[in-house]
């Protein structure tokens, strides 16, 4: 039976066979991986959504912050530079993230997302964004980190933006974090907090296992077409 491996289509097909054996490991080991790093973040984000807020006074302590952390903060939202995020869903309803920047009792200038709203007639026209307390006050949320590089196009409707940016606020403190509010800041009657993120460890496990098992039965397959090949 084996007397055909040395046929070129057979060689040609032993080598491919063994190439995509090698392909579908790898690919194993990619989502074990993913997996292993999956539980750790998981593990990281469980422990910062439960810990205690930290209060925060300088850029130093912010930058110095991983996602989800709790924070607190002291101070007073700029209201008139509020800005809208575009193409945010909440429970499959498009709407609008609110972001308002906020200067601290220590004259930190960080901006914060207040929450979601919903779209009014059209996500095209310039949008009603709702007030900002006015008074100093005391606000806990979770660290957020933003991409510095991504650009708005520059035919958005006032006070909308597609990424968040820089760019459009004023003397913002030198950071890419942001803080969400989170739901025990009650005073956001017209805006609904953003939940908490989902803690999955996600398919990664399964897809490890899937891609094992096709390199399994590839040796499997390969066997019965040279066995056939003797009929």
């Amino acid at each position: 039976m084996f007397k055909n491996l040395t046929k070129p289509k057979w060689v040609l097909l032993t080598i491919v066979i063994g190439f995509l054996i090698f392909l579908f490991i790898r690919l194993s080991d990619w989502q074990l991986d993913r997996y292993n790093q999956r539980i750790l973040n998981n593990e990281t984000t469980s422990l910062s959504l439960l810990a205690e807020p930290k209060f925060v006074e300088n850029v130093d302590q912010l930058n110095g912050l991983i996602d989800w952390q709790r924070v607190s903060i002291n101070g007073t939202f700029i209201d008139k530079e509020s800005r809208l995020i575009r193409r945010q869903y909440l429970e499959s309803n498009l709407g609008f993230y609110v972001i308002t920047p906020f200067v601290t009792d220590t004259q930190l200038k960080i901006l914060i997302n207040r929450g979601w709203i919903p779209i009014g007639e059209s996500a095209s026209v310039v949008q009603n964004i709702p007030p900002a307390t006015p008074r100093n006050i005391k606000i806990t949320g979770y660290i957020q980190s933003y991409d510095k590089s991504k650009i708005n196009p520059s035919d958005l409707p006032e006070n909308q933006m597609n990424f968040l940016q820089s760019s459009y606020f004023y003397d913002l403190s030198n950071t890419n974090k942001y803080i969400q509010l989170d739901s025990s800041n009650l005073f956001e009657s017209d805006i609904i907090p953003i939940p908490l993120p989902v803690i999955s460890n996600g398919p990664h496990l399964s897809y490890a296992i899937q891609w094992i098992l096709f390199a399994l039965l590839l040796p499997i397959g390969w066997y019965v077409l040279l066995k056939n090949d003797q009929k």
